[in-house]
């Protein structure tokens, strides 16, 4: 009887409990998004007022979860970082490479409008604080809600972090799925969805040793804001890199590699804490 409820807190529990907030998420979304529409009618014709709408959509979204789970959350885990110097530019040279990848081609491309016009800067500004916001949300939902929710679950079980944190990105790349409403292709969506796990076990692995949820959000933030930064300057031309599309592929797996290394290191070395714990125990029988 003991094996079948301990099955059942273990795994069902926490997988219904995902499936409830992937669904309570996208519901919140569809409807936010279509509140939204209605309010600000013909705003969409504007880029600037595009991101204006979708930080409004952010906001509401964010507003809403953490109402209904932010007691769940931990912004601030328990514990020291475990991160030296050398292993934070370890983890942080995949973004790296993604950002200065974005940057040169806004610089060698063929821009629909200049970053210094007026324009320009008004949508530097808005873009910076709607991708903030993305990362905010998408952070506080997968990793703070989800990846949090499976760990609390299956506690410091070697399987259990490995499982907790794959669950958890697997539901953060299939929830771009969503952008197929928008007009998004199938391929192109489904692309975007494998580098959406991969970054997601990234940031999970971020979250683990840093014990900061506001790491993760910074860098989803600063990778989305570049990508959208250039995207919309060089009016969605991806030919200015010949080989972008296989450099994309690269740091996806950079970010999957190095996600997994660091959580392998996280496990070490909260057994190596759990040794030492346990022979100072002994010791002082």
């Amino acid at each position: 009887m003991e094996r079948k409820n301990s099955w059942i807190s273990d795994f069902l529990i926490p997988v219904g409990y995902t499936v409830l907030v992937y669904a309570i998420w996208e519901g919140i979304g569809f409807f936010v998004s279509f509140v939204v529409g209605k309010m600000t009618g013909n705003w969409m014709e504007s880029l600037n007022n595009t991101y204006v709408v979708m930080l409004l959509q952010e906001i509401s979204v964010f507003l809403i979860m953490y109402v209904l789970f932010h007691k769940k959350v931990d912004f601030v885990r328990n514990g020291k970082s475990s991160v030296s110097l050398l292993s934070a530019f370890a983890m942080i040279i995949s973004p790296l490479i993604q950002i200065g990848d974005d940057l040169v081609a806004i610089f060698y491309g063929k821009r629909v409008f200049s970053l210094f016009s007026g324009k320009g800067i008004q949508f530097f500004v808005i873009c910076c604080i709607a991708c903030l916001s993305i990362g905010l949300l998408e952070e506080f939902v997968w990793r703070g809600i989800i990846l949090n929710g499976f760990l609390s679950a299956w506690k410091d079980k070697r399987k259990g972090i490995y499982f907790a944190v794959l669950i958890s990105s697997l539901c953060f790349g299939l929830c771009h799925y969503m952008n197929l409403l928008a007009g998004q292709d199938f391929l192109s969506t489904t692309k975007q969805v494998i580098s959406a796990v991969c970054m997601g076990v990234f940031l999970s692995a971020l979250y683990l040793q840093t014990n900061h949820l506001v790491f993760p959000v910074l860098v989803h933030g600063l990778c989305d804001f570049c990508n959208f930064l250039m995207n919309e300057i060089l009016g969605w031309d991806y030919s200015v890199w010949k080989y972008d599309d296989i450099l994309q592929w690269i740091l996806a797996g950079g970010y999957l590699l190095t996600g997994m290394y660091f959580v392998y290191r996280y496990i070490k070395n909260q057994q190596e804490k759990d040794g030492e714990t346990f022979e100072g125990l002994y010791q002082s029988m």
